[in-house]
């Protein structure tokens, strides 16, 4: 039986990887996913692109600089911060404690995708995919 949900105790977990960024995987459904991002003090992931998902910054533990089109905001407990699709941003430890951010992507929809999103919520309907 597919299980519906997922659970992590964020505040209880702790990274695999303490000397660098380590990335864990929330959930993966369809069009929205998300992972927990640790970072240890002197750590960044560079500035980047996503061209066909949304982010939504998390702030857990921590804080750091979350770098959004050259602005750099301070992300500490409680901050969330919405990136759109196609938006240069990155993040960036330059504390000496670890900081810890929940990012959740959603992907863009397109109208060529509509005919694939309802075929899917057919197939669904009909019990022929979980």
């Amino acid at each position: 039986m597919n299980q519906s949900f997922g659970e992590l105790n964020i505040q209880a977990y702790t990274p695999h990887h303490p000397e660098g960024v380590t990335r864990t995987r929330l959930f993966d459904h369809e069009e929205l996913r998300a992972e927990l991002v640790t970072m240890p003090p002197g750590t960044e992931i560079p500035v980047h692109v996503h061209q066909h998902a949304h982010e939504l910054f998390d702030v857990i533990a921590g804080q750091g600089q979350i770098v959004v089109d050259g602005q750099e905001l301070l992300g500490s407990p409680g901050k969330c911060v919405l990136v759109k699709a196609g938006t240069p941003h990155g993040l960036r430890n330059d504390t000496d404690q670890l900081w810890t951010v929940r990012i959740t992507y959603q992907e863009r929809i397109y109208a060529r995708q509509v005919g694939k999103l309802v075929g899917r919520a057919v197939r669904k309907r009909l019990g022929l995919v979980t």
